[in-house]
This record gives C-alpha cells, sequence and structure tokens, in this order.
C-alpha cells in the first residue's frame, strides 16, 4: 500500500520528543478518522521504533473506541430496537474489522430454517420447542462447560463462525431468533446468568411491573438448549447463591438494559492486569447505555 506523503510526513512525528509537537501531530492524525487506519497500520509494520509502533497502536484503539462510542450512542438514541445492531457496534470495540452484514446473513439463514416449521397454530411452547431443534440440533449451538474463563466464545461472530458459545452470547443469539421470528420474547438479567421469559404480547410500557408478571408465560434457558421452567427454578437458584430478592432477577428487560449487562459482563471476563485499558474501554460503553 502507498501511503499519502503527508499522512506518512505526520506518522514519521510521532516519535517526536516534543511533547507539544507529538500532541500537535497526534491530534491531526485523529481528526482524520477512519479513513487513516490502513496508513497507520502500513506503517506499523515498516517503522522499527518500539514508541511509534505504541503510538501508532494508541492513536488506531483512540480512533476505533470513538466510532464505537459514537455509534452506541446513536444506537441507544435512535434504533434500540435494534438489537443486533447494538451487539455488533459492542462487538467492534474488540473485533474493529466486524463485518455486520456477514453476521446478519447467517442469523437470517437460521431465522429462515426457524420460519419454515412454525406457524400461527403453535402454542409458545411448541414454537420454543422449534427454535431449539433448529438451533441445538440442526446447527447445532454448543455451550461451554466453563463460560466464565473463555473470552473468545462471548462475542457473536465467534459464535456463529465456531457453534460455540457462553450463556450470555447463545441467550442474545436466541432473543435475536425470537425477535425475528416476532415473538414477545426478553432478557432476564439473572445474576452470572443470561435467561430469557416469553410473555403473552409485546410490553407496552415496563414501568408498569404489575401487569408484565401477569403477561409472564414461562421462562427459556438457552444456556441448557431452550429449556422452558418457572419462577420457581429462579427463587431457588438465587437462594442457592445467597442473593438478595430483586425484580431484575425475574423481569423482562429492555434492549437497553441487556447491553449494558452484557458490557458489564465482558468487562468481569478482562481479568488480566494489561486488560485494564478494555476494562475502562467497556465501563465507558456501560455508562452510555445507563445514562438518561
Amino acid at each position: 500500500m502507498t501511503i499519502d506523503p503527508q499522512i506518512l510526513a505526520l506518522i514519521s512525528l510521532l516519535d517526536d520528543n516534543d511533547r507539544e509537537i507529538f500532541d500537535h501531530v497526534s491530534e491531526k492524525l485523529y481528526s482524520m478518522g477512519p479513513a487513516v487506519i490502513d496508513s497507520l497500520e502500513d506503517a506499523y509494520t515498516t517503522i522499527p521504533s518500539p514508541l511509534m509502533q505504541e503510538r501508532i497502536e494508541e492513536l488506531i484503539h483512540r480512533i476505533q473506541f470513538d466510532s464505537v462510542e459514537r455509534d452506541l450512542i446513536y444506537w441507544k438514541e435512535n434504533t434500540p430496537d435494534d438489537l443486533l445492531k447494538g451487539i455488533c457496534v459492542i462487538t467492534r470495540h474488540r473485533y474493529p474489522e466486524l463485518q455486520e452484514e456477514h453476521i446478519r446473513k447467517q442469523i437470517s439463514e437460521m431465522q429462515k430454517d426457524i420460519w419454515i416449521s412454525i406457524n400461527t397454530y403453535l402454542s409458545p411452547l411448541e414454537q420454543m420447542h422449534v427454535i431449539n431443534q433448529v438451533l441445538f440440533n440442526q446447527y447445532p449451538i454448543r455451550a461451554l462447560a466453563n463460560d466464565d474463563t473463555e473470552l473468545h466464545f462471548a462475542y457473536i461472530n465467534n459464535l456463529l463462525e465456531l457453534q460455540k458459545g457462553n450463556h450470555f452470547i447463545i441467550g442474545l443469539l436466541y432473543l435475536i431468533l425470537c425477535r425475528q421470528l416476532d415473538m414477545p420474547v426478553y432478557g432476564v438479567r439473572l445474576q452470572t446468568h443470561f435467561i430469557l421469559t416469553r410473555t403473552k404480547e409485546y410490553i407496552a410500557d415496563f414501568e408498569d411491573q404489575e401487569q408484565i408478571k401477569k403477561d409472564i408465560l414461562f421462562y427459556i434457558n438457552p444456556y441448557n438448549k431452550g429449556l422452558a421452567f418457572s419462577d420457581h427454578e429462579i427463587h431457588t437458584y438465587i437462594k442457592k447463591l445467597n442473593l438478595e430478592a430483586d425484580d431484575k432477577y425475574f423481569m423482562p428487560a429492555t434492549n437497553k438494559q441487556v447491553l449494558a449487562e452484557y458490557v458489564q459482563y465482558l468487562a468481569a471476563l478482562y481479568k488480566k492486569p494489561n486488560d485494564e485499558w478494555k476494562r475502562k474501554d467497556l465501563e465507558r460503553l456501560h455508562d452510555i447505555l445507563t445514562e438518561e
């Protein structure tokens, strides 16, 4: 790749010891946005200076994360009903080159396979059974034996490619498919475990807690091949973990609440000392999703 001479000249100044010059050059490159990333990446592979490589890495990350922030704010304010879009934006924090259309195509194929076998005469439980058959037998999606140590399997692109994931990302895929099939299914923020619930109708007002409780039909555990269960099992689970009772362990959550929980979950998986900047990034994304 041939780098624009102007950009190359700026990049060559990234190792300048004069902080004022470095700051000016860095801001100039940053202002060019994503369009300059290819040039920075190409320079990274040809410049032997460790200091310049480190500064190029930081600059690329800053540009890419700025894009993720902007897109997540836009999603929150304008398209929160598109859950898959929000998930793809968050995934780009770890995989900046993610191809959203490829992800959509893969999920669309799954959705079509399910749709063929579903009709309006099936009960809600029977509809879930069809989803389970396609998702966990036809493809098949497999759950990790230990979901807390496999960060790689917490992302939608890896789940679709390897057909293996942890409880949260399998639950998100299941939820996306249900929404695409026009089924009133919602995420439930059960601590340490992400589950779903099927309601009678779509929820019009998330503030009307009493009505929502009446509309809940059953819960779904995507991590256990879509097993349906009642709130009795949730009570038993939280008692076993010595958790204080909390409505969020039982109640349907909005897409923004689900994604905020997902981001918080991802942050907890970055446990290594050199992952601190990644955790801080995710904390910022969590703030965006929870700010009023």
